[in-house]
């Protein structure tokens, strides 16, 4: 992975002043931290491609220095089932979300597919949709992150903090 690729994930973190992030997709994982944090890439063995030198690394994380924010008013939405993600009903009709979206619980957030039923998940919180982390009707896994929901009040936080 080269320093072009890692920008989407630092600007990221710079946007919504997060001071630790951390990507798994397969066999990919990859975590950015910020002040004395560590950015490691974990890759299968047969992989030869390596990370940027510490030096390429303190770089990115002196760019992107900011006061860190607390993760507590964020909620990470995950997919509770392997399947096909879906932004709307049908193709023809509007997604159920869009980013900067307000939601409350209970509101239809997307639909996966799986073994021809479709699936609706729904939000366990009021707050405000930040990020979509994955592209219309593509495949998902189990456990992978859907969305980035903003908490509207500390009330709403997740009393398990497994976000």
């Amino acid at each position: 992975m080269n320093l072009e690729e890692l920008k989407p994930y630092a600007e990221f973190m710079k946007k919504y002043q997060l001071d630790y992030l951390e990507v798994r997709k397969g066999d990919f994982s990859l975590v950015l931290g910020k002040k004395s944090a560590v950015i490691k890439n974990e890759q299968p063995q047969n992989n030869i491609e390596q990370m940027p030198q510490v030096s390429a690394e303190e770089d990115i994380l002196k760019e992107y220095q900011q006061p860190a924010q607390q993760l507590e008013d964020v909620v990470y939405i995950k997919a509770p089932l392997v399947g096909t993600f879906y932004r709307a009903p049908s193709p023809e009709s509007a997604p159920f979300v869009e980013i900067e979206s307000e939601v409350k619980k209970g509101d239809t957030l997307c639909i996966v597919e799986a073994m021809k039923v479709m699936n609706e998940i729904k939000s366990d919180y009021n707050g405000t949709v930040k990020e979509i982390l994955i592209e219309n009707a593509t495949p998902t896994e189990y456990g992978q992150v859907l969305f980035i929901l903003q908490l509207s009040s500390p009330a709403d936080t997740p009393q398990d903090k497994d976000k």
